[in-house]
């Protein structure tokens, strides 16, 4: 099977050698163009959530797809007991929906750009990112401190240098006989599989697609489609605050304790659905047309509350992930909006093709309690066909 995505100003040529499930890619992958020196596109899985809206649903499926894979590749037994980690920030609620689709008793954590003062933590790079820094909080994790198996997951594998760097930093700490890799892509290479060699513990893979790929680019590309702090309308749109309460919260900014930041257990996810169940009644949409939002790596609870939300509900979150924008019928990315991360002050958030939609209503999700000028979200909002813009504050 081949994958292909052309356009005026660049070529990318993939081959898939194995399809673990018979899928047709082209359902689950685009390509985008990003001012990087270090790799100058970047695969956007299309049912994740994150770079291009999906039904919520579909993102839920895509964690039960990977358990899918997981099971026509592994011995089931490996998994009872094991530490599920997702990267941030794209791949945080992938890996939580994994981790709840997954049948056996296994924990839950992902890494994080957040630093936070006081609680033990392991730290390691990842090498070609926009943001390289990862921190791992796991001291509430008792399996891995005592379990033999790692699941690492994210969106990708392309050289695996982000998963040899967390495994030696594991390994440092609590060395591990086994490390499960589950991706939807995975393009390593045979040169890059040898380093995995010579780790003294077991290494898998495991995947949706596999294969390799060639990328051209034509031309240098003069970004348009760019919007940064557009001018409030408030007579356009209807603002409302919304508090949620999710009981325990973590540190001086009170992150969600249920997020996977933290690390959690089956019990705790049981305890988080019982919470969303009955937060919900607190939404009260008044549109059909509905945009749930969710912030960097404030994912997958977000996901969870759009999925109970009645109407035509689309999902997708901020990302720090800058991608270039302009206008062509083959090119996912239409247009974006800049505005200030609602997580850390100085770090630029960027949200793609609001504008090309219909979207009548908007819940967006903050996650931590801080001082915010919301000006910029509004000005975004009040500029389109949103009537009502919701702003929910889960801390």
């Amino acid at each position: 099977m081949n994958f292909l995505k052309e356009s005026k100003e660049f070529k990318l040529e993939a081959l898939i050698e194995e399809n673990t499930l018979n899928l047709d890619i082209n359902e689950f992958l685009e390509v985008a163009l990003r001012n990087n020196s270090k790799r100058e596109f970047l695969f956007i899985a299309k049912l994740l959530g994150k770079h291009l809206a999906c039904k919520p649903e579909r993102m839920q499926e895509l964690g039960k797809l990977l358990v899918s894979a997981y099971l026509k590749k592994c011995d089931i037994s490996l998994g009872k007991g094991a530490t599920i980690i997702a990267f941030a920030e794209t791949a945080t609620a992938l890996g939580h929906s994994f981790f709840e689709a997954f049948c056996e008793d296994s924990e839950f954590i992902h890494t994080t750009r957040e630093e936070l003062d006081g609680i033990k933590r392991m730290e390691f790079i990842e090498e070609h990112s926009h943001a390289v820094n990862h921190y791992l909080y796991y001291d509430n994790l008792k399996s891995f401190k005592e379990n033999d198996t790692v699941i690492l997951i994210d969106d990708e594998f392309t050289t695996g240098k982000t998963c040899l760097n967390i495994i030696n930093t594991i390994n440092k700490i609590y060395p591990k006989k086994r490390f499960i890799l589950i991706s939807i892509l995975n393009w390593i290479n045979p040169l890059e599989i040898k380093k995995f060699e010579s780790l003294n513990c077991s290494i898998q893979f495991v995947y949706l697609f596999k294969g390799n790929f060639h990328f051209l680019k034509y031309k240098s590309i003069a970004e348009k489609n760019i919007v940064i702090n557009e001018k409030c309308n408030y007579k356009n749109i209807d603002i409302k605050h919304i508090k949620l309460n999710f009981g325990e919260y973590i540190g001086s900014k009170k992150y969600i304790k249920y997020t996977g930041r933290f690390g959690m257990d089956k019990a705790n996810q049981k305890e988080l659905n019982n919470i969303v169940e009955r937060e919900i009644l607190k939404l009260e949409p008044v549109k059909k047309k509905i945009l749930v939002l969710g912030t960097e790596e404030f994912m997958y609870i977000p996901m969870l509350f759009a999925k109970k939300i009645k109407g035509d509900v689309s999902y997708h979150s901020t990302t720090r992930s800058p991608i270039i924008a302009f206008e062509d019928s083959k090119y996912p990315i239409k247009n974006k909006r800049e505005i200030t991360s609602y997580f850390n002050d100085g770090i630029k958030n960027y949200i793609y093709n609001v504008n090309d939609t219909d979207y009548e209503e908007v819940f967006v999700f903050l996650e931590i309690d801080k001082p915010f000028d919301y000006s910029e979200i509004i000005g975004l909002f009040s500029n389109s066909l949103v009537k009502r813009l919701n702003i929910v504050h889960c801390s």
